[in-house]
């Protein structure tokens, strides 16, 4: 009788273990990832370069990072359209911005002119969608040429225009805008 003791009192340890209720856990992991987009001056700390009036030259390098997923949107807005001294005088210059790793932020060399007008005043440019390198951050060049020339000559309609190598003495400046939004 020994035997079948044994082999009951097994068989109920099964059934009790059987009969004990289930557990189970639910765990959700979330992050957030926060947005952004911004630009950045890479050579230039204080936010002031200095130019040489002569040939076409590199002013400064930039830092454009974005992650939305929507896209990328750039605005370029020179506030005068040309180089302007403290007694009103103008030299005219043309610029571009290159964009070693994305085309969609080129801007062809232009003449730039005073005013908000897209393409002459106010380049925007935009790139839509993510782009992993576009939120490690893209290098853009800004460049200058102080060069050209005031079509026709003389250029009546903006007095005290020069060209770079016929223009008074005195400091000329031009402020440069850069905006990085999400599209």
């Amino acid at each position: 009788m020994r035997p079948l003791y044994i082999f009951s009192t097994a068989a109920m340890a099964i059934g009790a273990i059987a009969a004990v209720p289930a557990s189970a856990e639910t765990l959700t992991v979330q992050g957030v990832v926060a947005p952004y987009c911004n630009v950045n001056l890479t050579n230039v700390s204080s936010g002031t370069a200095s130019i040489a009036f002569t040939d076409t030259q590199k002013v400064a390098n930039l830092r454009l990072s974005c992650n939305a997923a929507s896209g990328t949107k750039l605005v370029t807005n020179p506030q005068n359209g040309d180089l302007l001294s403290s007694a009103g005088n103008r030299i005219n210059y043309a610029m571009k911005i290159v964009s070693p790793q994305s085309a969609a932020f080129t801007i062809n060399e232009t003449d730039t002119a005073p005013g908000d007008a897209e393409a002459i005043g106010l380049f925007t440019r935009q790139q839509a969608g993510y782009s992993q390198a576009l939120a490690n951050g893209i290098p853009l060049e800004l460049w200058m040429n102080v060069n050209v020339q005031n079509e026709p000559q003389p250029d009546f309609s903006t007095p005290n225009q020069f060209p770079a190598n016929a223009a008074p003495a005195g400091t000329y400046t031009e402020v440069f805008t850069f905006t990085a939004s999400s599209i």
